[in-house]
């Protein structure tokens, strides 16, 4: 699913919503007609209504205006001599400020854009447990460490310039808890408030998900692959982690990373890995396409375990 299907997929959800609104309050427009002389009220409001829609002389305007709202009264007030709920004959939109139409102005509303963003954090495999935030972090612990101070420098610029940071994509190297996922939880979090569509996964579960792609059928497999090859933002954390699986996982590591490359789409990698290590495990291609200087840049992590320093 890509960023233009999830859009799609969340304006049906309104529609469908809108629809149903309006259906409820129409239902209970007929049966407020059953009541003879709300119905004759009715009538005459929707003549007047009509008037007023053809009338262009401000005066009677307003004339017939007031006369709409003092039979509106009064069909409340028949209404309410029946026991019927008057509020029912409102359409009840979900959000009152676009009317469920997810646009206010030619712009998104709020209520799409919380929509499209609770389905991009769903389908970017993120850790919600964790929804770890560049407002979160912890000033101390990040200032406290050069390396990562300037980690985090980068990290804010890489998300204030997206997608034009001049290194489209980063390699986080460094020790096991040097605050390498932290950080790219928080890129992924800041992007994904601004509407970027960002795929989080594991090194392994990335393998996993490459491996069975291969054994579904072709539509299905479109749908697990997509995610991946489409995204706005790929972050593969803890390189390193997977297993290599003989004529499987490097060739499929090598088709994602040049293929989004080759599309101009960026991808972060973190990893535990040293540069000959990265070399011995991988090989070449890999290495050329990880660390190419000119679109690719490498951000060491030194120091202690951050995750001892937070007991």
């Amino acid at each position: 699913m890509n960023r233009n299907q999830i859009l799609q997929i969340e304006l049906e959800k309104l529609k469908t919503r809108r629809l149903n609104a309006e259906v409820r309050a129409k239902r209970a427009l007929l049966i407020a007609r059953d009541i003879p002389e709300f119905c004759k009220l009715d009538d005459e409001i929707r003549h007047l209504q009509l008037l007023l829609s053809k009338e262009e002389n401000a005066k009677k305007i307003n004339q017939l205006k007031k006369q709409i709202e003092t039979l509106k009264k009064e069909a409340s007030a028949v209404l309410t001599k029946n026991k019927f709920d008057s509020k029912s004959l409102q359409v009840n939109y979900h959000c009152k400020i676009c009317n469920d139409t997810g646009y206010v102005n030619g712009k998104i509303c709020k209520c799409l854009d919380s929509a499209i963003q609770r389905e991009l954090i769903k389908q970017s495999g993120i850790n919600n447990q964790l929804n770890f935030t560049f407002a979160k972090s912890d000033n101390k612990i990040v200032n406290s460490n050069k390396s990562l101070d300037k980690a985090y420098k980068i990290a804010e610029k890489y998300v204030a310039e997206f997608p034009n940071f001049k290194f489209p994509n980063l390699v986080f190297m460094g020790d096991v808890g040097a605050g390498k996922t932290y950080l790219l939880e928080c890129i992924a979090n800041a992007l994904i408030e601004k509407m970027h569509y960002v795929v989080f996964s594991t090194a392994f579960d990335l393998n996993k998900t490459m491996i069975n792609a291969f054994g579904v059928p072709f539509g299905e497999r479109q749908s697990l692959l997509s995610p991946i090859f489409e995204c706005d933002l790929l972050i593969i954390d803890d390189l390193g982690s997977e297993p290599v699986l003989k004529n499987s996982t490097i060739p499929n590591l090598f088709t994602i990373i040049n293929e989004r490359q080759r599309n101009n789409l960026p991808t972060i990698v973190s990893t535990n890995l040293n540069y000959e290590e990265i070399q011995t495990r991988y090989g070449d291609r890999i290495m050329s396409r990880l660390f190419n200087k000119r679109t690719s840049l490498a951000i060491p992590f030194v120091g202690k375990d951050l995750r001892q320093n937070t007991k």
